[in-house]
């Protein structure tokens, strides 16, 4: 039996623990934060579930600490396996428009806040994809009749609107680069 791939929330999990080891309840608050929340709302009990299917993978480990007289909590931590399938994951663009809104934005989280060279390399890679799907919907759309062609032209409409986006933040992106420089 072939292994699944991980969910996009499962790679979150990941992500959060490349910002530094942690326990649980603390991953779960960050999917309570404003930033992860309009993004990938997941309850404390779905991170534990999330947090066991990557621990069973090897992707994580954890050690056990114990605060004063409080419960001992597991503090997990990536291993290099998890590291690595971390990285292929954030390093490649969505195949999708669909995944935008939740794989693509969980990337950019993290990219920003651990990598942001990497970041602008995956919103460049990102605008590339995009025209060419773009330029794929334009020719069908100009060559289609009917349903079809309904169905191409709303499908180029939010191509169209994704390159915008894009193009806009990869603009942010190089001007905070030349601020910072």
């Amino acid at each position: 039996m072939t292994e699944r791939t991980l969910l996009p929330a499962e790679f979150a999990v990941l992500g959060l623990l490349a910002i530094r080891p942690m326990h649980g309840y603390e991953m779960a608050r960050y999917f309570d934060r404003d930033e992860l929340l309009d993004v990938c709302p997941i309850e404390q009990s779905v991170v534990y579930a999330y947090i066991r299917n990557v621990e069973e993978r090897g992707l994580v480990r954890w050690e056990e600490t114990r605060v004063g007289l409080r419960p001992p909590r597991k503090i997990y931590e990536l291993t290099s396996a998890g590291s690595a399938a971390l990285q292929a994951w954030l390093q490649k663009p969505v195949e999708r428009l669909r995944e935008m809104r939740l794989d693509f934005l969980l990337k950019l989280y993290f990219l920003h806040v651990n990598d942001p060279a990497a970041e602008r390399t995956l919103v460049d890679q990102q605008i590339a994809l995009c025209e060419r799907y773009r330029q794929r919907l334009a020719e069908r759309v100009a060559l289609g009749a009917g349903f079809p062609r309904l169905v191409a032209s709303s499908k180029l409409t939010a191509a169209e609107g994704t390159l915008t986006w894009l193009r806009g933040y990869a603009a942010e992106l190089a001007t905070a680069r030349m601020v910072a420089s």
